[in-house]
């Protein structure tokens, strides 16, 4: 309990109001009774998550002044200070304060230290306000290295201890970052190996460790474990050419943990596509596009029904018609327009309906004369070719190549679709030669 002794002592540090407010000291509030304290700390917990500081900091007040030891109502209150502006003092000033109450806490002493730890690597103004005659980061070392020989069993401290001796070393706090090469290499290894932190585990060693997290009460930080974890099982079922595995992984965390998570929609249309589980790409896809209802998220899902339709050699969907007029009330950009006239021209391909498709692919080429973007323009080189082979023209499905390799000779063919071939490819960028090396195995592959 606070004694008048102290209470004049913290008083003088015009610190009192930060742990204790007044109204905790009037007659009328009855705190000799036992506090239940981890129901208070749950309950103040809710509030702060909810945005309800004030009334969290008076319940961390009330239980530090009956328990001035219990290290959770100060981590509470700190948390509270901290999440409004420049605070980063009275923490400070609280944890001060607490030391004073309970000189031989160790674990307030270790926030404390925590504290003039974080002023002496970066904070300016509060290293200035605690006034520390000397270099204040091996003053913290000293202390924590005090600290460790009396707690040789405590490995927190042990950690910190090497820390705080290794950010000396590398004179962090005299030192700019950005020109600390001590600094920077050490960091730069820290993340390699933070990075390689699970790549000794197995795999039903990750299995477990997912399945511990998934277990626990949800929260943002957890979440971006449990991403992780499931991030790395699906890469090690890849790795091992276990694709069905690796598969369901990725739906499991889609379905069941974030469906906007734009990495694990990738990896499952990669694998569904590598193991041709159409329908089960459909649905994921659907579920997208009713989620996002966006362009990219249409084109996404005509894309699977297209590419369904073209490998097992069955009808398209009477549903593409509503899908394709949304795509296109949602055109308003030449990229968009570029994406829907290819698929629209796929339709007819796969349709067998060869007119509707040269006449496409015509005007297509007519928009693009005078593009030198070799990505658009080779998509739609792979289209005419698929063109030719759908309709069993194998000459002319050869002939693109030599069209897109020299296309100046062919601006006079009589043949009106080569001459629009010809005439969108002649400002193609063809600085790189692998691009047409591409160009060929795409081809080669129809």
């Amino acid at each position: 309990m606070i004694t008048r002794r102290k209470f004049i002592v913290l008083g003088s540090l015009g610190a009192l109001s930060v742990i204790f407010p007044n109204y905790l000291f009037s007659g009328s509030k009855n705190l000799t009774g036992s506090l239940d304290v981890d129901a208070l700390l749950k309950n103040a917990k809710v509030l702060r998550k909810q945005g309800n500081s004030s009334q969290a900091k008076q319940i961390y007040q009330q239980i530090i002044l009956q328990y001035p030891n219990e290290i959770r109502a100060y981590d509470g209150l700190r948390k509270v200070l901290l999440a409004q502006k420049k605070k980063e003092w009275e923490v400070i000033l609280m944890f001060q304060s607490a030391l004073l109450l309970n000189p031989d806490n160790l674990e307030i002493k270790q926030r404390l230290y925590r504290e003039y730890f974080n002023a002496a690597l970066g904070n300016k103004k509060i290293k200035k306000a605690i006034n520390f005659n000397g270099r204040l980061l091996d003053d913290i070392k000293q202390k924590y290295e005090i600290f460790v020989q009396k707690h040789p069993d405590n490995k927190n401290l042990q950690e910190q201890f090497v820390k705080i001796k290794r950010l000396l070393d590398c004179n962090a706090d005299s030192q700019n970052p950005n020109s600390n090469v001590s600094l920077k290499s050490h960091r730069k290894n820290q993340y390699k190996n933070f990075k390689k932190r699970f790549e000794d585990a197995s795999n039903s060693e990750l299995e477990t460790k997912l399945n511990t997290l998934l277990a626990k009460p949800a929260s943002p930080d957890r979440k971006q474990h449990i991403r992780e974890l499931h991030s790395l099982i699906v890469q090690r079922y890849r790795k091992e050419k276990n694709n069905q595995e690796a598969l369901n992984k990725a739906v499991a965390y889609y379905n069941g943990i974030d469906k906007q998570d734009p990495l694990f929609l990738k990896y499952i249309r990669d694998l569904s596509k590598l193991q041709k589980r159409f329908d089960l790409l459909i649905s994921i896809e659907t579920q997208n596009h009713t989620l996002k209802n966006t362009f990219w998220s249409g084109i996404a899902l005509l894309d699977v029904h297209l590419k369904k339709a073209e490998d097992q050699n069955t009808p398209l969907p009477s549903q593409l018609n509503p899908l394709l007029q949304f795509l296109e009330a949602d055109v308003d950009s030449p990229d968009k327009k570029f994406e829907l006239n290819t698929r629209k021209i796929k339709l007819d391909i796969l349709r067998n309906q060869p007119d509707a498709a040269r006449d496409k692919i015509m005007l297509q080429c007519r928009n693009m004369f005078g593009t030198s973007n070799t990505h658009s323009i080779d998509r739609m080189n792979v289209l005419i070719a698929k063109y030719y082979a759908k309709n069993g023209d194998t000459e002319g499905k050869s002939k693109i190549l030599n069209v897109v390799s020299n296309p100046k000779p062919y601006f006079g063919n009589g043949d009106p679709l080569i001459k629009s071939i010809a005439l969108m490819n002649q400002n193609r960028a063809s600085g790189k030669p692998v691009h047409l090396q591409n160009l060929q195995k795409l081809i080669n592959k129809l």
